[in-house]
C-alpha cells in the first residue's frame, strides 16, 4: 500500500486543492482581470465551460500579450485533468480544470479495487483543451510550439488487439485487491527486501507486478487479448493524441517493474511468472524528446485544427511533474507539501548497483526512488501519513464548533518554540515513513497542569514538522541535514503553506529558509512545460529562471528556534521506539469507526 498511498494522497490532495482553487477563483478571477463587461464571446464561454463543469482561469503575467509562444501542457489527475498555455518564462496565460467521474470498484475484484474509464480521461482532455483555446483566442495572440502531457501513475491500462473491442477500465494505483498476489510476487521474486532493493520501493498490493498476477488468475485471457500495456493516465491521453505506446522512467519505476537502472527487469518478471506480459509493455521513452506529433483526428477531436503536426512531449508522470514544478529537480533543492497528507521531495544523485540475492540492501521505509529526466538523478519521496489532518482534528476536538486557520494562527502564534517541553506525535492513521506501523498512534508527551490549548495546538504544528523533517532525513539515510542541501530553500506548498505560523515553524525545524510558492496548484502543469521547455531551448536547465517558480512569501528561520527545534528533535525521534509495543497492545482494543 506504500507506494500508493503517496501517489494516491498527492494527486487527490493536489487536484482538490486545484479544483476547490478554480471554484473559488476561476471566473471571478477571468471577469476581474478583464474589468470592462464580457463581451458576447466571453460570456459564451463562461455559460459553455459552466455548463461542461469546467473550472477556468486567465492571468495576466504582463502587458504583452501579443505573438507569445507557448507549450500546452496537461495533467491528467485522478480527480480530474488540467490544461495551461505557458510562456517561455513560466506564466500561465490561461488554464482550464475538469473533473472526472471519481474511482468505482470493480464487480469482479470487491471494495479494495479502483477503476476508472479511461475515454473519461480523453473526454476532459478535450474540454480543457478546447477551454484554454478559447480563452487564449480571446485573451492573448500566440502560437503553440509542443504539447505535454504528465499524469497519473502505477495504472494498469489494456488496450485490447482487436481495435473494435472496448477496452476494460484502468486499474488504478490506489487499487488494493492484489493482497494475496504481493505476498507471492514477494516469495517468488526471493523475498520482500530484496524485491524492494531492486525496484527501488517496496512492492505491495497496489504494485503493477501484484496486480498483472491477479488478472492471471481471474482473467487468464487477458494477457492474450492485450495488445498493449500503459502504465499512467498520461500514456493513454498521448497514445490518443499521436497514436504512439510509451511511458517514461518515472512512471515506469512506480511499477515493480523496472530495476534501479530504469529499464524494465525481465529477468524478475520471469522469475515471478509474468514473462509473458514483457512484449506487452510500453517503450520507456525520454521525457524531454517529443514522441510524436498531434493527428489530424485528435486536433479535429480538440477542435482546433491548427493544433495538427504540432510535437507531442510524453513528460513524466505527476511526481515528477511536480517536483520540477516546485523547483526540486535539480540537485539539492527539495520541496514539501503540507496538506491533509504531507511530504517531502527532491532530486538527488543516482546509483543504480543492484544487490546480490544473498546481502538485499535495505530501504527506509515510505521512500520511493523514481526515475529523473537526467540520468544521474533520481527523484526521491518521502511520505508521511497525515500532516494538516492532525490539526484538523485537534481543532475539532478542543474548540466546539468551527475554527479556521486565521483563528488557530492568531492563538498559537504568541506561543514560545518547544511548548515549554510538550510533544505531539502525528500518527493518527499509523505512519509509513521513516517507519511503517499501522499500530502507531497520535499522542502528546510533556502535558502538565499548566499546558494551554494554544501550546497543544503549537505543539501538533511541531509534531508535523518534526515528521516531515525525520521524512527528509530518510530520503538520504539519516544524513540530509549533514549536507549542503540544508542550505538551500525548502519550497512549500499546500493548505498549511497558507499560514503564516506553520511555515516560521518549518523554518525553524529544518534550519533552513522556508519559501511559500505562488499558485502551487500550478506545479504539475509547470513541471510538464519545463521538459517541453528543454526541448524547444527555452531553457538548458531544469531549474529555470523567470516565472517559472514564484515565491509568494519567505520564511527566515530564528536562530533561537532552531536551537530549541535541534535540541527536541532527537528526543522526538526516540519517543516511537520506547512507544512501539505499548501501541501494538492498544491495538486490540481499538475498534473501527462507525
Amino acid at each position: 500500500m506504500l507506494l500508493a498511498g503517496i501517489i494516491n494522497k498527492q494527486v487527490s490532495d493536489l487536484c482538490l486543492q486545484q479544483q476547490q482553487h478554480h471554484q473559488l477563483h476561476g471566473h471571478n478571477k477571468f471577469l476581474t482581470q478583464n474589468r470592462s463587461t464580457p463581451n458576447k464571446r466571453q460570456q459564451l464561454m463562461i455559460c459553455c465551460c459552466s455548463s461542461r463543469n469546467v473550472m477556468m482561469r486567465a492571468q495576466a503575467c504582463n502587458k504583452k500579450t501579443k505573438n507569445k509562444e507557448w507549450v500546452l501542457a496537461i495533467d491528467v489527475g485522478t480527480g480530474g485533468t488540467k490544461a495551461a498555455l505557458i510562456t517561455s518564462q513560466g506564466c500561465v496565460s490561461t488554464s482550464a480544470f475538469s473533473a472526472h467521474p471519481p474511482p468505482s470498484p470493480s464487480c469482479l475484484a470487491g471494495t479494495a479495487s479502483a477503476e476508472q474509464e479511461m475515454e473519461r480521461w480523453w473526454d476532459a482532455t478535450v474540454e480543457v483543451v478546447k477551454t484554454c483555446m478559447a480563452m487564449a483566442a480571446v485573451n492573448h495572440s500566440g502560437t503553440v510550439r509542443a504539447l505535454t502531457v504528465t499524469g497519473q501513475m502505477q495504472n494498469v491500462i489494456l488496450l485490447p488487439q482487436n481495435k473494435l473491442e472496448l477496452a476494460p477500465p484502468a486499474i488504478l494505483y490506489s487499487d488494493a485487491r492484489a493482497v494475496a498476489e504481493a505476498t507471492e510476487i514477494a516469495r517468488l521474486a526471493g523475498g520482500a527486501d530484496y524485491l524492494a532493493s531492486v525496484s527501488g520501493s517496496h512492492q505491495g498490493a497496489t504494485s503493477v507486478l501484484a496486480k498483472l498476477r491477479w488478472l492471471d488468475k481471474h482473467d487468464s485471457n487477458a494477457a492474450q487479448h492485450c495488445q498493449t500495456l500503459l502504465l499512467g493516465g498520461h500514456d493513454y491521453v498521448v497514445w490518443k493524441l499521436c497514436g504512439v505506446c510509451v511511458t517514461d522512467s518515472t512512471t515506469a519505476s512506480t511499477t515493480g517493474l523496472t530495476d534501479l537502472s530504469f529499464k524494465y527487469a525481465t529477468g524478475l518478471m520471469h522469475d515471478v511468472g509474468l514473462g509473458h506480459w514483457i512484449d506487452k509493455l510500453p517503450l520507456i521513452h525520454p521525457p524531454n524528446i517529443p514522441c510524436g506529433e498531434v493527428s489530424a483526428w485528435a486536433a479535429e477531436e480538440l477542435g482546433n485544427v491548427s493544433l495538427q503536426g504540432i510535437p507531442v512531449v510524453h513528460c513524466c508522470g505527476d511526481a515528477g511533474a511536480c517536483t520540477l514544478g516546485a523547483g526540486a529537480g535539480v540537485l539539492g533543492n527539495l520541496y514539501a507539501y503540507l496538506g491533509t497528507s504531507g511530504w517531502v521531495a527532491g532530486s538527488f544523485q543516482h546509483s543504480a548497483g543492484l544487490p546480490p540475492k544473498a546481502k538485499p540492501m535495505p530501504r527506509p521505509s515510505g521512500v520511493f526512488t523514481l526515475g529523473h529526466p537526467e540520468s544521474s538523478l533520481v527523484f526521491k519521496t518521502g511520505s508521511i501519513m497525515t500532516a494538516g489532518g492532525n490539526l484538523a482534528w485537534a481543532a475539532s476536538t478542543g474548540y466546539p464548533g468551527s475554527v479556521s486557520m486565521k483563528q488557530i494562527d492568531s492563538l498559537v502564534k504568541l506561543e514560545r518554540a518547544g511548548c515549554g517541553g510538550l510533544l505531539y506525535l502525528p500518527y493518527l492513521n499509523g505512519e509509513r515513513c521513516p517507519f511503517e506501523d499501522g499500530n502507531a498512534r497520535a499522542c502528546f508527551i510533556g502535558i502538565s497542569a499548566s499546558t494551554t490549548r494554544e501550546q497543544m495546538l503549537r505543539a501538533v504544528m511541531e509534531g508535523v514538522a518534526f515528521a516531515l523533517r525525520s521524512s527528509c532525513d530518510a530520503l538520504a539515510g539519516g544524513e540530509l541535514h549533514d549536507s549542503d542541501t540544508r542550505c538551500a530553500p525548502l519550497r512549500l506548498v499546500g493548505g498549511g503553506a497558507r499560514s503564516p505560523v506553520w511555515p516560521s515553524i518549518m523554518a525553524g525545524v529544518f534550519g533552513q529558509t522556508v519559501e511559500v510558492l505562488t499558485d502551487p496548484q500550478e506545479v504539475g502543469v509547470k513541471g510538464a512545460a519545463i521538459l517541453a521547455g528543454q526541448w524547444l531551448g527555452w531553457h538548458s536547465t531544469l531549474s529555470p529562471g523567470g516565472n517559472w517558480v514564484q515565491q509568494e512569501q519567505t520564511y527566515d528561520p530564528s536562530p533561537n528556534d532552531v536551537k530549541i527545534y535541534d535540541e527536541m528533535y532527537p528526543i522526538y525521534t526516540k519517543v516511537y521506539d520506547g512507544l512501539r509495543d505499548t501501541f501494538h497492545d492498544l491495538s486490540a482494543f481499538q475498534r473501527p469507526s462507525l
